[in-house]
């Protein structure tokens, strides 16, 4: 009993950190080829494509957290999901009407974002094992469709750096990454893209600066992605894994 408590206290902060990596994905993947800064002060120049969004896309977000805690080390794995969808190159987002991840409604948002997170009832949120399917019922001009996604999950080993973080620098690692695009490396809010065979990232004082000291999360995120055509547009589907740990900022 005290274990899933344990988990249910931490489930608001994992399922967070692994929607702001979703959300951050979003963004970058909205980056024009002709732009050369990242979104971010904090994000450098990568070489790994950004493709542009088209009309949609949808995210399934496989996350791991390990807390150490006096019985042991507790991993929680939780599935969730994002989508958003837009008619005017992603200026805004746009109602997509009713959006399923394995026949799991998200919630749509007061912005025509969309987003699943777990409940005290369903603290595992999404089971994204085998096949990944989308339902999108349509709205306006975002067309209705059903999608399977062909593509793999990329896979993440454990973190292996430290999970204390000094502001003074920090060197995110990884023991693995596998079949992934693109690698997002997070220290607290702020995060690195790196190419997809990447394994490590360095943060500098600069980049860290602006975080508070306290508790707070690292993660790395390898995404895979995809796409298909509903109704003449173009949609892209993210399948994206997340190791966290808790860490601990230091001056």
């Amino acid at each position: 009993m005290k274990s899933i408590q344990l988990n249910l206290r931490n489930l608001s902060q994992l399922a967070m950190a692994g929607i702001f990596v979703a959300a951050f994905t979003l963004a970058s993947c909205n980056k024009k080829d002709d732009d050369n800064t990242d979104p971010g002060d904090n994000n450098p120049n990568t070489e790994n494509p950004i493709p542009q969004m088209g009309s949609g896309t949808l995210v399934a977000i496989k996350t791991q957290n390990i807390t150490s805690t006096p019985i042991g080390d507790i991993t929680t794995t939780i599935g969730l999901g994002v989508a958003v969808f837009t008619e005017n190159g992603f200026n805004s987002f746009t109602d997509a009407g009713t959006v399923e991840l394995k026949g799991n409604a998200l919630t749509k948002h007061a912005n025509n974002s969309y987003a699943f997170t777990p409940s005290l009832t369903n603290p595992t949120g999404i089971d994204l094992s085998g096949d990944i399917t989308w339902d999108v019922s349509g709205n306006g001009n975002i067309p209705a469709f059903s999608h399977t996604v062909n593509t793999a999950f990329p896979n993440v080993g454990a973190i292996t750096s430290s999970s204390d973080v000094s502001k003074s620098g920090y060197t995110l690692t990884v023991a693995s990454v596998n079949n992934a695009d693109s690698v997002y490396f997070q220290v607290g809010s702020v995060l690195k893209v790196l190419p997809g065979n990447a394994v490590s990232c360095q943060f500098t004082a600069d980049d860290l600066s602006e975080l508070s000291t306290g508790a707070s999360i690292v993660q790395v995120a390898p995404i895979k992605i995809s796409n298909a055509d509903y109704g003449g547009k173009t949609f892209y589907f993210i399948n994206e894994s997340t190791s966290s740990v808790s860490a601990n900022i230091t001056n």
